[in-house]
């Protein structure tokens, strides 16, 4: 053993040497082992000349030969010329004299197989073959070392004579005598021949032949006599004969091999020369050398030859006569080897003849004309003919190959073997071995033949099996051969075509089995060659009808066959087979017919091993066993002696038990598993049930006797209850008929009595259940019993999501079954027994566990909790794992940030929570009190059980502890608190209740002792060790961590080092470069280390560490360099001076290039100057919005918070602090005293407020003339931020709010510490104090709108947040003082009071100071709306003039200064053209309704001249407003009363036409023309209005086939479409009494912006966004004879309540579906996108809305259920307020749709503002609130879900109302356009449901009595019992 290491050892290491050696050196590897060679670089061979050493006449010792044969393997290896050079100087030597080695006896020359002589030869002529393959310039060298082998080897063999030892009465014979030297000679040649056969490639055509023929004149019958007679000698050895005893040892070895040393082996070894020449002919060079010539030839092989060289013809012919004149010699000897040869030694002749056959067959394949195919023919036909011969498989194969292969050569010989091969199948009486290769040879012959002649073939098989017997087939002539014994194809192929096919029998009468079990083969292996369902199908169908035909025997080869057929077979002939499978199984069962039954079994078994799981068959057996499982039991079988109907079925159900695991585990590594239909799981749960029902379990015979089976099958099975289980309403155990089966009173007490067995704690629960629920409890503990015996425990909690499962008996009888498997795992892993249940994969299970301790079912918890108690109790040491103890601390945090969750998006909640850490996922529910619960209980169990393992393995957890917090990584969680985190910190400093030294100090009064320090400590040692490693990029020495000092210059290289690696870094960086986070975090954590070091000031790299941060600006950059700024100013505190330079100079940098919170990309313009869209609200575009800002804003205020906690340590510690701050403040301010628009920044904006007031409080060195200016510029700023419209939060993150209201109280506070600075009047420094009550009044003002958007419902619960300063109000009295103050430091502040305080006075002086001093606020748009109001003044004069520079209003507001109320003043209507050019088309496409009606009052011409103007460059706009100017030129639908406005239209439309450009106008026909065929439809289905629907279908269908879609063409409901294609059946008729519109889809084209990412700067802003094109299909409604220009307008005010809505980021949603009026009555409607009408749902027989939601997305438990509802209270909430304030009514069951996703959608508002239908008003609520609405809301008006909808409810009415005026300005405009929603008063009414009058808090209070209102409300349902009444509307 240790040698044949050592030998394994020294060829490995050379074969390393040899590959990783590109020259020759002197101390190499392979120097070393030609130090193992004693005759070293002198070595010569006695054949080159007598100076050197001859190597032969040298003992070579065992280690010498081990080197050479290790060196001889590595020569493939060699790729460098001068190593292969030196290597073949090496190894050359030995060859020449190779065949005359002496060795030097050692036994371990024994190990060397077979002898080393032969293995010696090989490898050293091997090697030096390859390496003069491999290096051209050494093959020269490596030739003449092989001819002077092969020449001496002959000179050597011409000297040996059989006589020189022929004396049998010798005493012994010398080790170099001439017996030695013969046995030597033979061995060695043998060696050398299996080389030279290896590397045939080496010579060329005519040095082979030179080769074969040398080879073939050594071996001269001299010398062969001598080996033979040395080899009887050597047999017949005494055994005082010593020198013989080796020899002996040797030849026994040979022919134990099968290799019998004699004549013949030398003969196979030299045609095996022979053979690899002859391959070369006909291979291609890429072939691969490990495929054989005859499988070559047969698959492969094409006759089409390039041109061949003399050289190859010459070695052909030479081939040729060789294999002639050795058939001929063979043929003699293999009579004489029959008779008395050994059976290895006839075996031996055979591949003798193998090998002479396969040579000849090459030659014949390379040309005919050289090797005559038709002796080739002869020679086969009598091998085959020959018993003797054909009993060996070598010979026969080779003969049946060779068959093949001529087939292929010659077409006529095809089709002739096409016929006779079948007979000599069936004849021959061949072993299984030489029937497969038959069978294969047949299969090659026919696949070249036509389909016909293999069908033929098979039925002529086939008919084999049931036919008669012949006579004895010795009388049988030749197949082959004609009578004179002379090949004659033609003759042969007569023969032949007389006989007819079917006549094809066995003569073997004895056996015919035999011979049947050989067609059965040959039948198989055509159809499976052939590839042809079809062929396969035949093939199939005709064994299968053969069964019973002949013995059982074939019988049952036919079953285990077919199984390979039926692999390749269609899916209905695999069904049948597998049927007949099942009938045949069922047959054998009964009769007791173990033999059928076995090879069912193997068949099936095939089946499930052959099916790949990606085919489709693997489908259709899966559900075919799982079937055949369930059916058994189903119907009564047919009775029988032997087995009663129940066993049987139990007996049949266990013979596909086996073939069903098989299947099943062949997924364990593949996707499938996971992916299996619901259905396919269903099977697998009935067949579970069947199973036990049929008495299968733990304890039963059946049970145990399938026990493997069973546990595979279970391994791979899913739970018996869906994981999707708490989305279904009705439990399985209820439902399925399975569990019924086999019910009788004995049956149910039989189960009863296994299950209280096996839970014994449950008895009596047992006794209370029913059959069903035993049953199934019965197969839940044997299916998850085996599952935990096979390695998982916890899939028993996902039983639990089946509401009958968690409660009653049943449910106890559940837990007890997942805590009785959780405990059989915990056994197995207690017995240490077996490794796949050890403590780590225990920690996996656990992991699993934990997380169900958080499922969002507390059943599951309870569950989980009880298994995961029984884990830690029994093996505690499993918490030790670190799976497990990071799946508890990850459990802990994503429970935190679940929670936190509520506070961070209040309205929007994440099911599923994950951590790539443990890899483990939980999905909560939306309740957050049960979230919070969840937590709670989780903590404390947490933290009971890692006090518990920490008493056993202190060291051990403390250490898992460290190494968790070591890989934290920062993910961004608010706050940066990971509970996880927090609880290892807090766990790691317990003191274990087993350490008795440091538990027996006595506690101190009020305080406790932990190891808190020495955990630290440890932790602190393991950072220092853990990033001591290298960089990927950065090798510099400066970057390694080192605790010794350094010397002087080496600190001083590295600083430089550093400096030049901190420039580069910071170049890239503000070169926009990308650097990876953890790049920068190395360098600049290795930069910070140095400056903690050094002694001296480093002003560069306290620059770059300093600026890189900054230069990146973003949140974890500037995080990382808060961090590293800390670290050297604590640790090195003379750098503190520089840092804060550096940083104050970088802040001053942003805001010179306006980054972050100066930036101007945090604009946050009113709704009504942007776009409105008619879309669904996309709260995820919200959401990117709201963190883009958050990442803009966070750099900022993450420097903030240091620069206020900085302050306040270090204020005292240098005076020069003082002096950098106030510099500081005062550039920030300067920045800052513009405000900042956006309300998500409030918080940094006033911190920066708020650090300013701390500087001016502290500073001491400041005179009083800069603390008066530092004041004045605090409340400048802070006055800045209300220059403005008040602002909402954005979004629903209530800790940022919390912390807005913090930070104003804070603020309040500091002002009355610093009221003394600047409050009174100096004579250089006026007072302050005005400013300061003005700011703290506004203060107040912002925190009481904070409050109640915090607490909309509970404003009560204010005072745990703020002070009580925010409850002032303006008072009358200070008005006018408050006013001067806020008019004198900025005007626009005086505007926007107006909009904060409810009071008259406020507003009447406000417009004093407008009306006087217009020039002041003539950059506020809001101002002008306070001067103009909503009729022109007549105070107004000449403050118009100022109109020609005032910045522009809103587009709609611009709209109603052309209405008659301002006079058609020029100043107004000049403004109000400016004001709307100024804004985008995309903007004002909007308004194209308003615009047109603009028109009615257009005295001047501006409207016209502005839709002309803008028509020029936007087609969209100008089809529109064409469109819209149709609608509007008749006030009745059928087009006979024209509208006043019609002249102006008649005038404005020509123009407007005239003035498009070329292109647009062929576009404008183009278009029309469309759309004109689009809606004509409808006109023509006019004369079908009576019609059948079927018919109106079938018309619309035959007209949308005639239109033809145009380039560009688009809907007029989807101007940002184009329509691409026609659904040409998708046409439908609605139902109309005299109108006749219907439906359509269309295929739209769209693109989308991608990136919303906010600029940080003007370049970025310029970038272009790319675009995404995608396509959908969109259904539109025709209507023809409806006026829908009301449902444009209600449409039109929802998308602007869209708009309003997501301008405060408030998570409402609404479905502004677009509506366009295209002419008098006539419009396009878009169809709302999977969605369902109420009332349908009503039709459809679903009692309530709460019962749709649960039968749609599952009962309240479900995941799906919840987000629906969440969807539904977002969307009710929206549409109610909207609702309210537009009185929407005939809000019937029919106008109310529930789209997929749970959403609530209002449709058709006929009757909007002031009119109701009928002119009653049934429906008096303020909007609907039905009850069925509240029970899916959670059913009660305290369930979370309605409270949010009521907070949403207020939160979307206070964000309303702050846009009141522009929302009246698009009605106003719209008054007179005679839609009937209109009355005199409705403005007025409109205006008064705002509630202007009052405060923030009342209005809310106002908008929360309407809800509970309309909750109350019996008009609602009174008005939907009117409509199921009159128009039969379902509610």
């Amino acid at each position: 053993m240790a040698r044949n290491i050592r030998r394994n050892a020294i060829e490995k290491l050379a074969q390393l040497s040899a590959q990783s050696q590109t020259g020759p050196t002197t101390d190499s590897d392979l120097l070393r082992l030609y130090k193992r060679f004693p005759t070293g670089a002198t070595a010569r061979n006695a054949t080159e000349n007598g100076d050197g050493v001859s190597v032969a006449t040298v003992h070579m010792k065992a280690a010498e030969l081990e080197a050479i044969i290790a060196l001889c393997k590595a020569a493939p290896f060699v790729q460098s010329f001068e190593v292969a050079e030196q290597l073949l100087g090496r190894l050359a030597p030995y060859l020449p004299e190779s065949y005359a080695q002496s060795l030097s006896p050692s036994p371990n020359l024994r190990d060397i197989d077979p002898s080393p002589y032969e293995v010696l030869t090989r490898n050293l002529a091997s090697a030096i073959l390859s390496i003069g393959t491999r290096h051209v310039q050494l093959r020269a060298r490596a030739t003449s070392t092989i001819s002077q082998y092969l020449k001496g080897w002959n000179t050597a063999a011409t000297e040996l004579s059989a006589d020189r030892f022929d004396n049998d009465d010798r005493v012994d014979f010398a080790d170099d005598g001439e017996l030695a030297r013969v046995m030597t000679q033979s061995l060695s040649l043998l060696g050398f021949l299996d080389a030279v056969a290896q590397y045939a490639t080496f010579w060329n055509a005519y040095e082979r032949l030179q080769m074969v023929e040398d080879i073939r004149a050594a071996l001269s019958e001299k010398f062969l006599i001598a080996f033979e007679t040395a080899l009887s000698i050597v047999r017949n050895a005494r055994s005082h004969q010593h020198g013989l005893r080796e020899w002996r040892r040797y030849a026994k070895h040979y022919a134990a091999t099968g290799r019998p040393l004699g004549a013949m082996i030398l003969h196979e070894s030299f045609l095996n020369v022979a053979v690899a020449c002859a391959a070369l002919l006909v291979e291609d060079s890429d072939t691969n050398p490990k495929v054989s010539v005859l499988d070559y030839l047969q698959s492969s092989f094409t006759n089409n030859q390039p041109a061949r060289a003399s050289s190859e013809d010459a070695l052909a012919e030479g081939l040729t006569t060789i294999s002639l004149e050795e058939m001929e010699r063979l043929d003699n000897d293999l009579d004489y080897l029959q008779r008395v040869g050994s059976a290895w030694q006839q075996h031996q002749g055979s591949a003798v003849k193998a090998k002479i056959l396969t040579t000849y067959l090459c030659c014949t394949a390379y040309d005919e004309d050289i090797a005559d195919a038709d002796t080739l023919f002869t020679w086969l036909d009598n091998a085959l003919n020959d018993p003797a011969q054909t009993a060996d498989f070598t010979l026969a194969s080779t003969v049946l190959k060779c068959m093949a292969v001529l087939a292929k050569l010659d077409s006529a010989m095809a089709s002739t073997l096409g016929r006779t091969l079948p007979r000599v199948i069936v004849q021959a009486n061949f072993d299984h071995r030489t029937s497969d290769v038959a069978a294969d040879c047949l299969a090659s012959v026919l696949s070249l033949l036509p389909q016909d002649a293999i069908i033929t073939t098979l039925y002529s098989l086939g008919n084999v099996i049931s036919a008669a017997p012949l006579p004895d087939r010795s009388a049988t002539a030749s197949p082959f051969i004609n009578g004179g014994g002379k090949v004659s194809r033609n003759t042969m192929y007569d023969q032949q075509a007389t006989g007819s096919a079917i006549s094809l029998t066995p003569s073997d009468v004895e056996e015919p089995h035999h011979v049947h079990k050989m067609v059965v083969q040959a039948v198989v292996c055509v159809a499976r060659n052939c590839k042809d369902e079809k062929i396969t199908a035949l093939a199939l169908s005709m064994l299968i009808q053969k069964v019973g035909r002949a013995s059982r025997a074939v019988d049952v080869k036919i079953i285990a066959d077919c199984a390979l057929l039926g692999v390749h077979s269609g899916p209905g002939d695999f069904r049948s087979l597998l049927k007949l499978y099942s009938k045949l199984s069922h047959d054998a069962l009964i009769k007791a017919d173990t033999a059928t039954l076995e090879a069912v079994m193997n068949a099936r078994i095939s089946l499930s091993n052959e099916i790949k799981t990606t085919s489709p068959a693997f489908e259709v057996y899966l559900i075919h066993l799982l079937d055949t499982i369930i059916s058994k039991g189903d119907a009564t079988e047919i009775t029988n002696k032997h087995l009663r109907d129940t066993e049987l079925a139990a007996q049949e159900i266990a013979q596909l038990l086996a073939p069903l695991a098989t299947l099943l585990s062949r997924t364990a590594n593949t996707a499938e598993a996971a992916d299996l239909d619901e259905s396919i799981v269903a099977l697998q749960r009935d067949a579970w049930f069947n199973i036990v029902v049929h008495g299968f379990d733990l304890t039963s015979h059946l049970g145990k006797e399938h026990m493997n089976e069973l546990r595979t099958v279970a391994r791979f099975s899913k739970p018996l209850i869906a994981e999707e289980r708490s989305t279904l309403v009705e439990s399985d155990i209820e439902l399925n008929t399975v569990l019924r089966r086999g019910k009788s009173p004995e049956h149910v007490v039989e189960q009863k009595r296994r299950l209280a067995k096996l839970l014994p704690s449950c008895e009596q629960d047992v006794k209370t259940l029913s059959y069903s629920e035993v049953v199934f409890l019965n197969t839940a503990y044997l299916v998850e019993e085996l599952r935990a015996t096979s390695g998982d425990c916890t899939k028993a909690l996902a039983y639990f999501l089946d509401p009958k499962l968690r409660s009653g008996a049943v449910g106890n009888c559940m837990l007890a079954i997942t805590t009785a498997v959780t405990k059989t795992y915990v056994m197995k892993t207690l017995s240490g027994k077996i490794h796949s249940f050890s403590t780590p994969y225990l920690a996996e299970q656990l992991a699993t566990i934990l997380a169900g301790c958080c499922h969002r079912i507390g059943r599951v918890q309870q569950a989980a909790t009880a298994c995961a108690e029984l884990i830690i109790r029994e093996v505690p040491s499993t918490l030790c794992q670190k799976s497990a103890l990071f799946a508890l601390l990850e459990l802990l945090s994503m429970m935190w940030s679940s929670c936190l969750e509520g506070e961070t998006d209040e309205y929007t909640w994440k099911s599923t929570f994950g951590s790539t850490k443990s890899n483990i996922v939980v999905y909560l529910s939306d309740d957050y009190d049960f979230r919070s619960a969840t937590l709670a209980n989780f903590h404390r169990r947490a933290t009971q059980w890692v006090k518990a393992v920490i008493d056993i393995a202190p060291l051990d957890v403390k250490g898992l502890l460290q190494t968790y917090l070591s890989e934290y990584e920062d993910d961004g969680i608010y706050g940066h608190i990971s509970l996880g985190r927090s609880f290892a910190l807090e766990m790691g400093s317990v003191i274990p209740a087993t350490d008795q030294r440091l538990g027996a100090i006595e506690p101190q009064k009020g305080f406790s002792i932990n190891t808190g320090s020495d955990f630290i400590a440890q932790y602190t040692t393991r950072q220092e060790y853990r990033f001591v490693d290298g960089l990927n990029d950065q090798e510099e020495e400066w970057l390694r961590t080192s605790r010794s000092g350094l010397a002087t210059s080496s600190l001083n290289r590295n600083i430089g080092d550093a400096t030049k690696l901190l420039a580069e870094l910071e170049s890239r960086t503000l070169n926009h470069k990308h650097v990876a986070i953890a790049e920068l975090r190395d360098i600049l954590r290795r930069a910070a280390a140095l400056l903690c070091r050094v002694k001296t000031d480093q002003a560069l790299i306290v620059h770059h560490l300093v600026g890189i941060p900054f230069a990146v600006f973003s949140k974890q950059s500037i995080k990382l360099g808060i961090s590293l700024w800390m670290s050297v100013i604590k640790e090195n505190p003379r750098m503190e001076s520089r840092i804060l330079v550096s940083i104050a100079e970088c802040w001053e940098t942003t805001v010179r290039k306006r980054k972050g919170i100066f930036s101007a990309s945090l604009r946050h313009p009113d709704p009504f100057y942007g776009l409105q869209e008619f879309a669904p609200t996309d709260k995820d575009t919200l959401s990117k919005h709201q963190q883009n800002v958050y990442n803009v804003i966070a750099p900022h205020f993450r420097l903030l918070q240091f620069l206020s906690s900085h302050f306040n340590a270090s204020r005292l510690s240098n005076p020069n602090v003082e002096l950098v701050y106030n510099r500081l403040m005062h550039v920030t301010l300067d920045a800052m005293g513009s405000g900042c628009p956006q309300p998500l920044a409030r918080e940094a904006y006033f911190h920066a407020i708020l650090l300013g007031l701390r500087i001016l409080r502290h500073c001491t060195a400041l005179p009083e003339p800069i603390t008066w200016r530092l004041k004045d510029r605090i409340l400048t700023v802070g006055l800045a931020w209300f220059a403005k419209a008040p602002q909402w939060s954005f979004g629903g993150n209530r800790l940022q709010i919390k912390a807005e209201t913090h930070i104003l109280s804070d603020i309040q506070s500091s002002l009355q510490l610093v009221s003394n600075t600047g409050a009174s009047n100096s004579t250089a420094l006026r007072s302050l104090g005005g400013k300061q009550e003005l700011f703290s009044l506004l203060l107040a003002n912002e925190q009481t709108r904070l409050m109640v958007w915090l607490f909309p419902l509970t404003y009560e619960k204010k005072h745990h947040f703020t002070s009580g300063q925010h409850s002032r109000t303006l008072a009358d009295g200070a008005v006018t003082g408050h006013l001067k103050t806020a008019w004198a430091e900025n005007p626009a502040l005086a505007i926007h009071l107006t909009q904060r305080f409810q009071s008259p006075r406020l507003k009447q002086e406000v417009r004093w100071q407008v009306l006087n001093f217009p020039h002041k606020v003539i950059s506020d748009p809001d101002a002008l709306e306070i001067l103009l109001g909503n009729t022109l003044p007549n105070d107004v004069s000449f403050q118009l003039k100022y109109l020609l520079y005032w910045a522009p209003v809103n587009p709609i507001t611009a709209v109603t200064y052309f209405l008659p109320a301002y006079g058609n003043h020029p100043f107004i209507i000049q403004y109000a053209m400016r004001a709307l050019e100024s804004h985008s088309v995309d903007v004002t496409f909007f308004y194209v309704p308003q615009i047109v009606q603009a028109l009615r009052y257009d005295v001047l011409g501006y409207v016209e001249r502005y839709v002309i103007e803008t028509a020029a460059f936007s087609q969209l706009f100008a089809h529109q407003i064409i469109w819209n100017m149709k609608a509007n030129a008749y006030k009745d639908e059928e087009s006979q009363i024209p509208d006043p406005i019609k002249p102006t239209l008649d005038k404005v439309m020509p123009s407007l036409e005239n003035s498009f450009a070329h292109d647009d106008r062929v576009f404008y026909e183009r278009e029309f023309a469309f759309f004109n065929e689009v809606t004509g439809i409808s006109g023509k289905l006019r004369p079908f209005i009576q019609s059948p629907k079927e018919e109106k279908k079938q018309k619309i269908e035959e007209e949308l086939r005639k239109i033809q879609v145009e380039v560009g063409v688009y809907l007029p409901s989807n101007p940002d479409g184009v329509v691409v294609g026609i659904d040409r059946k998708s046409g439908k008729p609605l139902q109309s009494h005299a109108k006749a519109p219907y439906m359509a889809t269309f295929r739209i084209r769209k693109s989308k912006k991608l990136g919303n990412n906010l600029a940080d700067d003007g370049a970025d802003g310029l970038k272009e966004s790319k675009e995404k094109t995608y396509e959908v299909w969109q259904s539109a409604i025709f209507k023809v004879g409806d006026d829908c220009r009301q449902d444009v307008l209600a449409l039109q005010m929802i998308a602007a309540f869209r708009g309003i809505f997501n301008n405060v980021g408030l998570d409402v949603w609404v479905y502004p579906y677009r509506v366009t009026a295209t002419a008098p009555g006539c419009g396009v409607i878009d169809v709302l996108p999977n969605s369902i009408s109420r009332d349908m749902l009503g039709r459809e027989a679903v009692n309530g809305l709460y019962e749709y939601f649960v039968s749609k997305y599952g009962g309240e438990d479900s995941i799906r259920f919840q987000e629906a509802r969440s969807n539904f209270v977002k969307s009710m909430a929206a549409y109610s307020v909207i609702s309210f304030l537009l009185q929407f009514k005939d809000r019937h069951n029919g106008n109310i749709m529930i789209d997929d996703a749970g959403h609530i959608i209002h449709i058709d508002f006929g009757f909007c503002f002031d009119i109701a239908p009928g002119g009653i008003k049934f429906e008096r609520a303020p909007f609907k609130l039905t009850s069925e609405m509240i029970a899916v809301m959670g059913g009660s008006q305290s369930s979370q879900a309605y409270r949010w909808f009521e907070e949403l409810t207020v939160k979307a009415f206070l964000a309303s109302r702050q846009h009141c005026e522009h929302l009246i300005h698009i009605v106003e405009v719209m008054l007179d356009s005679g839609l009937p929603c209109f009355k005199p008063e409705s403005v007025q009414h409109f205006r008064d449901r705002f509630v202007l009058d009052k405060g923030d808090r009342e209005a809310g209070e106002f908008m929360r009595e309407l809800v509970k209102k309309s909750a109350s409300s019996y008009s609602t349902g009174t008005y939907d019992r009117f409509q199921l009444l009159t128009n039969g509307i379902p509610y």
